[in-house]
């Protein structure tokens, strides 16, 4: 008979040992110091690290999963013709992602910047995306706003944004 998960434990573990409680997934970057992969305890920690999985994985990279991932990285490198294309096309890439392979997030907006002048120049730092995600995770009922960089030299890195 299957078990099933006290819903108060989606919100906060019961106690702050780590030791006492059930992981539920490993966080990103895998590696520690101690070179024990890191545990995600709480359902918004593993959101995000699923979040920073697939969006920091390249279509192809995957083995067996070719379609996983996004083309992010690539979109940086293309030729802009205009800034509404460039905005448009990361954002189809960033909600087709996050619909099929994390369909238990909602997207509530999707706002891109690149920092491009009206003559076509990108401003420092030279050739990065800025990308502010308000998602919705609809089987814990709770909104979740993310922040999303891609530098000049390709890499990915997201946060989970504060309210500053």
């Amino acid at each position: 008979m299957a078990k099933y998960r006290n819903k108060v434990e989606f919100f906060a573990p019961k106690t702050t040992d780590t030791r006492l409680q059930k992981s539920i997934g490993v966080d990103l970057p895998f590696n520690e110091e101690s070179g024990i992969f890191r545990k995600t305890y709480v359902d918004v920690q593993q959101v995000i690290a699923n979040l920073k999985n697939l969006l920091s994985t390249t279509k192809g990279d995957r083995y067996m999963l070719p379609e996983f991932g996004t083309e992010l990285k690539f979109i940086l490198f293309e030729n802009i013709t205009s800034e509404e294309e460039i905005y448009n096309r990361i954002r189809a890439e960033i909600s087709d992602a996050i619909s099929y392979w994390m369909p238990y997030v909602g997207i509530r907006s999707i706002e891109v910047d690149t920092n491009i002048t009206s003559d076509g120049r990108v401003l420092e730092p030279d050739h990065a995306i800025f990308v502010d995600l308000n998602l919705y995770i609809s089987y814990l009922n709770i909104y979740l706003p993310v922040k999303l960089f891609i530098s000049e030299t390709g890499n990915v890195s997201i946060t989970e944004a504060t309210n500053e």
